[in-house]
């Protein structure tokens, strides 16, 4: 079973260095000297479309533009009542991206690493949560029905603006001489958001609860990005 086993990992290393043989070595460099490529990309942010220039063989610049809408729903319980809640969040930035590639003359897993700096505009990051009752409200002997009790409607908005970044990643994984991918791994710091209610029925006087909820999420500041994207390099 053992010889098997370094028989088949010997043979996979030989297919493997004659694929890398059949690309040019400069492939590798970040896309150096390769003018510029094109590509998508997808991840928690969003999906979208980004351009990616070397400024030589350890660094470069990748200018992005992602937008993600989101919706689901989910259930909980409000006052020990059942509720039922629609979310609904929307994000859309443009983004720039400096990264470093420190191993890109070596070789093996690490020849693609990097470490990234920048920042994102972003021109949508809001969240709305629309809350009812899930089953009738019994007053007495009366069944009050979720749509006479009324809805809660938080919205969460953070404001229009460039927030930083910085993480790590994979850049320029080539597939073959024009064709590679990236996968990122970071976080964009954020603005405090801010929080309003509105409801309706029985349920108005809650809003009051708007600068609670306000305070109580102003540390949630930190978005994780994780993304994957495929270039196409020209020239």
């Amino acid at each position: 079973m053992l010889s098997s086993f370094f028989t088949l990992a010997v043979l996979a290393e030989a297919q493997a260095s004659e694929q890398r043989d059949s690309i040019p070595a400069s492939a590798y460099s970040n896309g150096y000297p390769y003018p510029f490529a094109l590509g998508v990309h997808m991840g928690t942010t969003g999906v979208g479309l980004h351009l990616y220039q070397p400024l030589g063989p350890k660094f470069g610049l990748r200018v992005g533009a992602s937008y993600m809408p989101f919706s689901t729903n989910i259930g909980g319980t409000y006052n020990d009542y059942a509720t039922r809640s629609a979310v609904k969040a929307k994000s859309g930035n443009v983004s720039l991206a400096f990264g470093w590639t420190p191993f890109v003359q070596g070789s093996g897993f690490f020849r693609s690493f990097n470490v990234q700096v920048g920042g994102a505009y972003f021109w949508k990051l809001d969240g709305e949560l629309t809350t009812r009752l899930r089953d009738p409200y019994k007053f007495g002997e009366i069944n009050v029905y979720p749509d006479h009790v009324g809805t809660i409607t938080t919205e969460v908005e953070w404001k229009k603006t460039v927030n930083p970044y910085a993480g790590i990643g994979w850049s320029n994984i080539v597939i073959d001489s024009r064709f590679s991918m990236h996968i990122d791994l970071g976080c964009y710091y954020l603005s405090k958001p801010s929080v309003s209610m509105q409801a309706t029925g029985l349920l108005e006087e809650n809003v009051n609860n708007a600068a609670t909820i306000e305070r109580n999420i102003e540390n949630y500041r930190y978005l994780p990005r994780l993304e994957v994207g495929f270039s196409y390099r020209f020239w």
